[in-house]
């Protein structure tokens, strides 16, 4: 009998759970969204004022290079309210959650005190000013959540200002799966010309499969790899293999030089005398350093033009040092898509170029 009562009363305590917490322990859904798709969490007088300018400044800041301005990152905004009202909105997959913690009265403040707990919340408060921290999962799989928060709109925005590039990298780590779907959604890859890549350089590289051959010259090692997709675009990225002789080979210069020639030899219009350049005159050229699979690697990025046509378009653009092979690997990834948006497909193709790994046994 005893035993009877106490499992009543914990049946009774079970049954006047609210229904978020009853939620907790249901099964969640797949998060749904876009590549490069964010949705911000920010009360409304929040995202109207000076607050939301800084988040736009950042977030929605031209991604690197364009012939016309496409943001980093396409942006949503809804109130805590507008979740509560469309419980769709909740099965999102990247969510960046912007609270100013001195309004006790917000809607959003609310809600990050309760994610994240009260003593959490307080060392937050009461630490420097401003912070930001990670969440996941909390009303889907796979879903993303960014939380930026301050002391006041000042430390709000120096919370932005100083966070973003961190930020931004996890966005971009948490959409890899869903970017690696859409370049190998097709065929997982092109065996065919896998081997071509291995036999002319020594590389292994994940050509999807849906790349043809355009031009293989194995006189000059070059090749042509090109993808002409459903909605106008076309993915390039060509090859171009030689002895290393010094390092001024990667001069920033001395690398366009050498792009200029290879695209000059095979890309060509109906227009006389039209030959397709790196246009550094009306926009920059930006440059890196780093390494690929253990090589170093000095990366372009800009936009390319026909110097006798309306006709243009980004490219990401490498020399890499095989040093097993004391040679360089020139790659120049470019599209041309007029009218498309073209951020994602560039990121595609640096996806592609990245997946170079250095044949061991070749």
């Amino acid at each position: 009998m005893y035993k009877l009562i106490i499992i009543s009363l914990c049946l009774l305590s079970l049954g006047s759970c609210n229904d978020e917490v009853a939620s907790q322990f249901s099964p969640k859904p797949s998060a749904l969204g876009r590549l490069n798709q964010i949705e911000i969490i920010s009360d409304d007088e929040v995202w109207e004022g000076p607050t939301g300018d800084t988040i736009r400044y950042y977030f929605g800041s031209s991604y690197p290079i364009m012939p016309t301005p496409e943001p980093i990152f396409d942006m949503r905004q809804f109130s805590p309210s507008d979740l509560a009202s469309e419980p769709l909105r909740k099965e999102l997959r990247t969510y960046v959650v912007v609270a100013d913690l001195q309004d006790d009265e917000s809607s959003t403040t609310k809600m990050i005190r309760k994610d994240l707990g009260e003593e959490r919340f307080m060392n937050l408060k009461t630490g420097k000013g401003y912070s930001s921290t990670i969440g996941r999962e909390k009303w889907a799989r796979n879903q993303l959540l960014v939380y930026i928060m301050g002391n006041g709109k000042a430390n709000v925005h120096k919370a932005i200002r100083e966070n973003f590039p961190t930020i931004a990298k996890k966005i971009n780590e948490h959409d890899e799966d869903q970017l690696v779907a859409s370049i190998y959604s097709v065929r997982r890859t092109n065996p065919g010309i896998e081997r071509k890549v291995k036999e002319m350089y020594g590389l292994d590289m994940a050509i999807p499969g849906d790349f043809r051959l355009a031009v293989e010259d194995n006189g000059q090692k070059q090749l042509w790899l090109r993808r002409d997709d459903n909605k106008g675009a076309i993915l390039n990225i060509m090859m171009h293999s030689v002895d290393y002789g010094d390092q001024s080979q990667f001069d920033t210069e001395n690398i366009k030089n050498s792009l200029n020639a290879l695209s000059k030899q095979y890309v060509k219009t109906n227009t006389p005398g039209s030959i397709m350049v790196i246009n550094d005159e009306d926009l920059p050229v930006y440059d890196y350093g780093y390494e690929i699979d253990g090589q170093y690697t000095r990366e372009l990025r800009g936009v390319w033009e026909m110097t006798e046509d309306f006709m243009a378009g980004p490219f990401v653009a490498y020399a890499i040092n095989l040093k097993e092979s004391n040679k360089i690997l020139y790659v120049y990834a470019f599209i041309y898509g007029p009218g498309l948006m073209k951020r994602n497909l560039i990121q595609q193709l640096d996806h592609i170029v990245k997946t170079l790994k250095v044949d061991s046994a070749s």
